[in-house]
């Protein structure tokens, strides 16, 4: 048995997946970009000027808040919002 899986519009997937990050606080925010972008405890913690404790307290916090299991669905949720591009190098 073949499964289809249908994609949703890029547009209402976009306001769908911003809708869910708008509950979010302005920093659990930016490390949730910071995810999105691969980046470690570590380096977000360096980035954002905030201990690796906070970042893993801020990362809990995201996957409570959203209902996720993992920080690659952190990640697929921040490139869905448009927050970032796939095709970004950094």
């Amino acid at each position: 048995m073949t499964h289809v899986v249908e994609r949703q519009p890029e547009q209402p997937r976009r306001t769908t997946a911003a809708a869910r990050l708008a509950g979010l606080a302005d920093r659990e925010r930016e490390v949730a970009v910071a995810v999105g972008h691969g980046r470690s405890n570590a380096e977000i913690a360096a980035e954002l000027y905030m201990g690796v404790p906070t970042v893993k307290t801020h990362v809990s916090r995201i996957l409570a808040k959203l209902g996720l299991n993992n920080r690659v669905q952190i990640a697929l949720l921040v490139h869905d919002a448009g927050l970032i591009d796939a095709d970004e190098n950094d």
